[in-house]
């Protein structure tokens, strides 16, 4: 896909330095809202930020790699989507940036027990190359599959069978809106994860409100879904023409509910950086979920 063309100034405004590493954190909706209406005239400054990138490169979280310009690619006007390079989302690039803060390091990171929920992904080659995988585990889940996947490990994020304290780190990328019981799914993960470990993930947001949007709604008793509306499908490896099922769009609320799971903490983290490669759509930058058991 073509690039698109973004003309880059001599030197970013004073505004666009601003967002050279922005990196906030908020424990609720209430702590976040009276910040949104800046939030959101910051990312009138998106495009002016892409163009730094472009004229830089930046620098990937926890490797420390220079990502020259020419190995930028920009696939589309929503940021978090499709500013990619080394294969990497600026949603990815977020991720690791969390990591980083709570980690430390990639060669720390690489001392602990890690499980990416995904596993045909670019995301999950770029962990299996950096990690190696004697203690990196991956996964998809498989049900209806439409491509062939013997050799990948199938894993329901509301049945896992891994032992309980499994692991210290579980990676959750644009999963939880697909999640037919998702509370269900927090308690999972929770029960994988060592006292300390952590949850990182991505999901699509409603990020100005507390409420979650239902789209569909699952009957564990009938196993039947009921679709509250137009069904919304989201574009999946192992399933190329249908897509995977939106149940939700998940609000604030999604902090609840990993506490009400058994986290310790929840927390919400906000990335803008065109020093990092992190930048977003509406939002300058992107959300990211950490919760700590």
């Amino acid at each position: 896909m073509a690039q698109v063309g973004i003309r880059p100034q001599l030197m970013p405004s004073e505004r666009v330095l601003a967002l050279h590493d922005l990196y906030r954190t908020y424990n609720s909706f209430s702590a976040f809202q009276p910040e949104l209406a800046e939030l959101l005239q910051q990312g009138n400054l998106l495009d002016e930020s892409v163009a730094v990138s472009q004229m830089l490169g930046f620098l990937e979280p926890l490797t420390g790699e220079h990502v020259p310009p020419e190995a930028l690619q920009i696939q589309g006007p929503n940021y978090r989507e499709s500013l990619v390079a080394n294969g990497l989302l600026s949603r990815n690039r977020a991720v690791l940036r969390v990591l980083e803060q709570t980690c430390g390091s990639l060669e720390s990171l690489v001392q602990l027990d890690v499980y990416v929920v995904e596993a045909l992904s670019s995301f999950a080659l770029w962990m299996r190359r950096h990690l190696g995988a004697a203690r990196l585990t991956c996964s998809e889940f498989l049900e209806d599959a439409e491509l062939a996947t013997s050799e990948v490990l199938h894993q329901d994020l509301c049945a896992l069978t891994f032992p309980d304290s499994s692991f210290d780190v579980v990676l959750c990328n644009e999963l939880f809106e697909h999640v037919p019981q998702l509370e269900l799914a927090f308690r999972e993960i929770a029960r994988v994860l060592r006292p300390g470990g952590r949850l990182v993930a991505t999901c699509p947001l409603a990020f100005g409100q507390v409420d979650s949007i239902l789209k569909a709604q699952y009957d564990p008793v009938t196993h039947q879904t009921e679709l509250l509306g137009d069904p919304e499908r989201h574009g999946d490896p192992i399933r190329p023409v249908g897509g995977s099922l939106v149940y939700r769009i998940p609000g604030w609320d999604v902090l609840d509910q990993l506490r009400a799971a058994g986290f310790a903490a929840a927390q919400m983290h906000h990335i803008a950086s065109w020093k990092y490669g992190v930048l977003g759509s509406d939002l300058p930058g992107v959300l990211v979920i950490e919760a700590k058991r």
